[in-house]
């Protein structure tokens, strides 16, 4: 399995919060840096660690960053 770092971004629409396309990263640190970056722009965003076999479609729980 490897280790996948996605940071989702949500956007204000029309009284809701709405997801954005998830952005996946190799490296955790460049998953931190990007939504420190899209937190300045967007209603809110998330980083999370998942560990992946996309093969076999197993994947861990997220674990929050």
């Amino acid at each position: 399995m490897e280790t996948l770092y996605v940071v989702q971004g949500f956007h204000a629409a029309g009284g809701s919060v709405v997801a954005d396309k998830p952005i996946l990263h190799g490296m955790e640190q460049l998953a931190r840096t990007r939504g420190e970056m899209l937190a300045e722009q967007l209603a809110g965003v998330l980083v999370y660690a998942q560990a992946a076999d996309a093969d076999r479609g197993e994947y861990s729980e997220p674990v929050i960053l």
